[in-house]
């Protein structure tokens, strides 16, 4: 269940976190990107930045987060929404801790 004040941050920032499906956890959209590249296409996001670890999240059309692998230092990182049978609606960088 989401809290009140979860479902408010997550409605002012464009996200729906979707309670019973894999994938669901919402990503932290919160970090600073003015060193990062992104490529996206109707299927993918790319992203590659300096730093991390990061990683490349993609929220797909069925609902689903789909995350890249985990990489530093402008490596590109892939998240692929082909992989829950489905097609790219937004994305972007996650910091990893």
């Amino acid at each position: 269940m989401v809290s009140g004040f979860a479902a408010v941050s997550l409605a002012a920032a464009g996200l729906v976190a979707t309670a019973g499906t894999a994938g669901a956890q919402v990503p932290n959209t919160h970090q600073p990107r003015s060193n990062c590249v992104d490529w996206h296409d109707s299927n993918t996001q790319g992203v590659a930045s300096v730093g991390g670890p990061y990683q490349a999240w993609v929220k797909c059309a069925n609902g689903r987060y789909v995350f890249g692998h985990a990489v530093r230092n402008y490596s590109w990182s892939y998240a692929y929404c082909t992989s829950v049978h489905s097609y790219r609606v937004a994305g972007d960088v996650s910091y990893l801790q």
